[in-house]
């Protein structure tokens, strides 16, 4: 199924090309002009499909995950801002007419092409670094929706006005599909579903000091709800009528198991801008929340006989939600659970996992390692890094499953340190707590994902030459090309 999801992904990004082709077979125009129009007719077809991946669909998740959906998704806005710069330029270079890039006497539609790109280009420095500019969550989501429709009503124009391959009546009838397609995924994502769920709030229960930073927050589910969460997924919270924190959306991991009823927890860590409050949120005040996301379980992991869980950090709440799962349904698979901390204070969920480990359900053998421990500190000490994991694990680890949760650089170093050990990438799993960034780039979805955007790139590449091969037939000289096919001047 992810094959037959990513087939459709590309064919719907590159099928304006393909229409084009079927439209018109063969053009008058020269081969680097050829390349042009393909560039951005590509470009914009995965312009338009952003809002598509962007959506939180079901099935993407399902099959994916949103974090490998979403780092793919900035991936391609760069391929697609690529294409789209390469357009103009070679199109001048197609018609030798270099005034295209520089001249001011432009018609409209072409100075909206050229303002697509200005605002593509803002649009891209702005996501890459957000965190630089000191930019809130919330504002860089308003500035990127907001850019993001801007950006796409010009694209639009300018295709539809400057294109000359948009005159043929299925080209134009595939922009409106796909136009259409991306307009009802923006509308259902910001406008639709929040104002749905909204009607559905979730009560908050408890609020409870799990360490001097890290709060775990109970939530009634609405009269009917039960939790249907897989141990170790994620969802989207808002509190829109609390006093302690901003109403903004943000993602964190249910801590909680999914076995029990009545109720969802989340454990969340005070250390940005938005969660520095969290423990000034009261019982009884309302939360919407989205869910649930990810594929960081192992619940989809059957054929795993044993269980290596590495935490750092907070990074401890999505392998909790997998012990108390294991433990309330009686899974007797071993499981290891290294966690690292700076300190004894910072150890998170300390009791109830000394309790499992004593009770021995699940059956769990516990590891603490603290960074900077006390004199009286007995336990390992340190990284966690390969020296601990050789000397940890050893053995046969082929059928042993690594669920990996931390910092990024610890999360590539366990990873590294795994494949050194001979693990299988697809025996490690990992989570991160970034929806934009790949935290682990030697994990077995990161490979996965990066092989999917490279072939996406070199597939699209090939397209873009073949059919500008094809077409470009009847061309003779680059400077006649455009003028001799189509009326609209300057564009696709």
């Amino acid at each position: 199924m992810k094959t037959t999801l990513f087939a459709l992904y590309f064919l719907t990004a590159t099928s304006p090309v393909w229409i084009a082709l079927l439209a018109v077979p063969q053009t008058d125009h020269s081969f680097s002009s050829e390349v042009a129009k393909n560039s951005g007719l590509i470009g914009i077809g995965i312009l338009l499909m952003q809002f598509v991946l962007a959506a939180r669909l079901p099935l993407t998740n399902r099959f994916f995950g949103l974090d490998s959906v979403m780092v793919f998704h900035r991936s391609m806005g760069i391929f697609a801002f690529t294409l789209l710069l390469l357009h103009p330029v070679l199109l001048a270079f197609g018609e030798g007419n270099w005034q295209l890039l520089y001249g001011l006497d432009q018609t409209w539609y072409i100075w909206a092409g050229k303002t697509t790109l200005l605002l593509l280009l803002v649009h891209i420095l702005i996501s890459v670094f957000r965190r630089s500019l000191k930019l809130s969550f919330e504002r860089w989501r308003i500035l990127h929706d907001a850019m993001a429709i801007g950006i796409i009503v010009l694209a639009l124009l300018h295709s539809w006005y400057a294109g000359g391959d948009l005159s043929a009546f299925p080209l134009r009838i595939l922009w409106v599909i796909l136009g259409t397609a991306a307009i009802t995924a923006f509308i259902s994502h910001r406008l639709i579903r929040p104002r749905r769920l909204a009607t559905k709030p979730y009560r908050v229960e408890e609020v409870q000091q799990e360490s001097p930073n890290v709060w775990t927050l109970r939530f009634a589910l609405p009269e009917g709800e039960v939790a249907n969460h897989l141990p170790g997924q994620f969802h989207f919270l808002t509190f829109p009528n609390s006093s302690a924190v901003p109403a903004e959306e943000h993602h964190f991991t249910i801590s909680s198991s999914p076995s029990l009823s009545g109720f969802i927890e989340s454990t969340i860590k005070a250390s940005g801008d938005f969660t520095s409050q969290v423990g000034e949120i009261q019982p009884g005040e309302t939360a919407i929340v989205q869910g649930n996301f990810g594929r960081f379980s192992y619940a989809l992991h059957q054929e795993e006989s044993e269980f290596v869980f590495i935490a750092g950090g907070i990074g401890v709440t999505p392998l909790m939600s997998m012990l108390r799962h294991m433990r309330d349904v009686g899974d007797l698979r071993p499981v290891t659970l290294i966690y690292g901390n700076k300190t004894e204070a910072d150890i998170v969920f300390r009791s109830e996992l000394t309790e499992m480990r004593s009770t021995q359900k699940p059956k769990l053998r516990l590891e603490h390692v603290l960074s900077t421990p006390e004199e009286t500190w007995s336990g390992e000490y340190g990284h966690i890094d390969g020296i601990l994991l050789n000397r940890l694990l050893g053995g046969d680890l082929m059928k042993t499953g690594f669920y990996i949760c931390g910092p990024a650089a610890m999360s590539v170093q366990v990873v590294n340190a795994l494949r050194n050990l001979k693990v299988r990438r697809r025996n490690i799993h990992t989570e991160s707590f970034s929806l934009t960034e790949d935290t682990a780039p030697t994990s077995s979805r990161s490979v996965w994902r990066k092989r999917a955007t490279t072939l996406t790139v070199a597939i699209t590449l090939a397209l873009i030459m073949a059919i500008a091969v094809m077409r470009a037939g009847g061309a003779t000289k680059p400077g006649d090309a455009h003028e001799h096919s189509h009326s609209h001047g300057h564009s696709m």
